[in-house]
C-alpha cells in the first residue's frame, strides 16, 4: 500500500474542522490575516503560508517545504489531537 501524496493529505486536512481550529490556534496571525476566505480556503492559506510555499502541490516536489510541513504542522496537529481525544470523557 503506498502513502497518499502530502499535497492530498493536507488538502483533505484542509476542509477538517478540528484541523481548521488547530490552525486558527497555532497560527493565529496568519488565521486572522486570512479571515476573508471560507474556512476551507483560509485553511489551505495559512498552510502555504505557514510552509513558505505558493501551493500544497509543493509539499510532493520540495523537500525542505515537506519537512517545513512536517515539523510545524503535520506533527504538531498530531499531538494536539491525541492530547484532546484522550483528555475527552
Amino acid at each position: 500500500m503506498t502513502r497518499p501524496a502530502l499535497a492530498r493529505t493536507a488538502g483533505i486536512l484542509c476542509g477538517n474542522p478540528q484541523f481548521q481550529r488547530f490552525l486558527s490556534h497555532r497560527f493565529a496571525a496568519l488565521w486572522l490575516q486570512h479571515n476573508t476566505l471560507h474556512d476551507k480556503d483560509r485553511a489551505a492559506a495559512v498552510v502555504r503560508d505557514a510552509c513558505g510555499i505558493q501551493s500544497r502541490t509543493e509539499l510532493d516536489s520540495d523537500t525542505e517545504a515537506r519537512q517545513r510541513y512536517n515539523r510545524l504542522i503535520g506533527l504538531p496537529f498530531s499531538t494536539w489531537r491525541n492530547l484532546r481525544e484522550n483528555a475527552a470523557p
